[in-house]
């Protein structure tokens, strides 16, 4: 049996590796085309775009491996179904069940692995890449500029601009509140056209501008409306990426003891705001700015208990997707045997056809979860409870010859609830 169960981890392992390393470059994709963008239009140095990408992997790493040991069961024992190895093994009188014991026990080794992944490694990379782009977002202001939106990232100016056209460096229908030093009330600039440029070393953008109007309030007595042909403006732009740090957390971003310290502060406080919704409901009768009053406390303990429910959310959702691991694996190992196929494109069309329908559910239980319409458990462990009957059916049916529907069918005939 060990040489056995080496030669199916001999299998898997690869399969396993393969599968996760292919995701995780698909799952980058979308992110290499924001590292490109930082490279070559902001000048972002390559050390800090590899950063990003490097903290940009636990959660793609988080999403590949459980999908990862769904590709790699399908494939590892298909290819041994396609190549009547199973067939083999079952005439020496070897349950199939026993080939799946190695994967099972190394994803179940697996699991508390993930589960610490998922609550310290994943939100502290989450926090610090955020806070990275965050940063990188402030260097060279400029390119950020946007059609129909106001930007107060340059120093003295607010800059807002009509149209775009990034082709030909021109805008249209532009708008820029100048404050002057000195005065506190700012210059109004006006123009139908302009260009934009910047000089060579990349320290200042031109914006040039056509046919359009200065006003200005000079003094409490005087208005100055000026009429221009052409009007230059040199605006300082911030061309170094200045690192800050920020405290503030999402719930993503918390580390799991920082989840449970939240959640216990929190519950301290819906507890206070419960008491003294209880020594007011009796005046609130009578009293109406006890009324109001109650109210007031009701809405806080609504947006309390709202931030409560998203913390335990965030907790179960990372044992959930740490549990997925095994339960991907329960449902790879068996239709790989079902469809004696191990090829890497029926392993790859198999695995995102049920991580799909599996992460459809996630978010939906978690936004029913969030939102309080249910409990945090039962919203993030919904794709679970959901398909653990299909799951079940399939692993009985393949590895024991067993049909578990038909065992749960025969337990109310059994005892008289049904007749036959």
């Amino acid at each position: 049996m060990k040489l056995l169960y080496r030669e199916v981890l001999g299998q898997f392992i690869p399969a396993l590796l393969f599968a996760v390393v292919v995701l995780a470059f698909v799952l980058l994709m979308d992110r290499l085309f924001l590292l490109a963008d930082l490279l070559v239009r902001k000048g972002v140095p390559v050390i800090v775009v590899g950063e990003i990408a490097l903290l940009s992997l636990p959660f793609v790493i988080s999403i590949a491996t459980p999908l990862g040991w769904l590709i790699g069961g399908v494939i590892t024992f298909g290819r041994m179904a396609q190549d009547n190895e199973v067939m083999v093994i079952r005439a020496a009188g070897v349950p199939s069940w026993r080939l799946f014991i190695p994967a099972f026990i190394l994803g179940l080794c697996l699991v508390p692995v993930m589960a610490g992944f998922n609550g310290f490694i994943l939100p502290e990379a989450q926090h610090r890449v955020r806070n990275l782009l965050t940063d990188v977002a402030r260097k060279k202001p400029a390119l950020r500029i946007a059609e129909r939106a106001f930007l107060d990232d340059f120093p003295g100016y607010m800059v807002y601009i009509g149209t775009i056209d990034e082709r030909h460096s021109t805008i249209g229908n532009v708008l820029i509140f100048q404050h002057l030093q000195g005065k506190g009330i700012p210059a109004f600039i006006t123009a139908p056209r302009g260009e934009i440029d910047y000089t060579p070393d990349d320290q200042y953008m031109i914006i040039t501008l056509y046919d359009g109007e200065m006003h200005e309030l000079v003094n409490n007595r005087n208005y100055r409306r000026l009429f221009f042909h052409q009007h230059t403006i040199n605006i300082l732009t911030d061309d170094a990426l200045v690192r800050r740090s920020r405290e503030y957390r999402t719930e993503d971003e918390m580390l799991l003891y920082q989840i449970f310290a939240r959640a216990t502060e929190m519950k301290r406080e819906i507890g206070k705001l419960q008491e003294q919704l209880a020594t007011l409901s009796d005046k609130s009768a009578k009293n109406e700015v006890a009324r109001f009053r109650q109210e007031e406390l009701k809405t806080r303990l609504r947006y309390r208990k709202l931030e409560m429910a998203r913390l335990l959310t965030e907790i179960q959702k990372r044992l959930s997707l740490a549990f997925s691991v095994l339960f991907f694996l329960a449902f790879g190992a068996p239709i790989g045997l079902v469809l004696r196929r191990g090829g890497i494109g029926t392993g790859f069309v198999v695995g995102l056809i049920f991580f799909a329908v599996f992460y459809i559910l996630l978010l939906g239980g978690e936004n029913l979860a969030e939102s309080g319409k249910l409990t945090p458990f039962i919203g993030m462990w919904l794709p679970n409870l959901i398909l653990i009957l299909p799951v079940l059916e399939l692993t009985a049916r393949t590895f024991f010859e067993f049909s578990f529907l038909e065992f749960l069918l025969r337990i109310p005939r059994n005892l008289g609830l049904i007749k036959k």
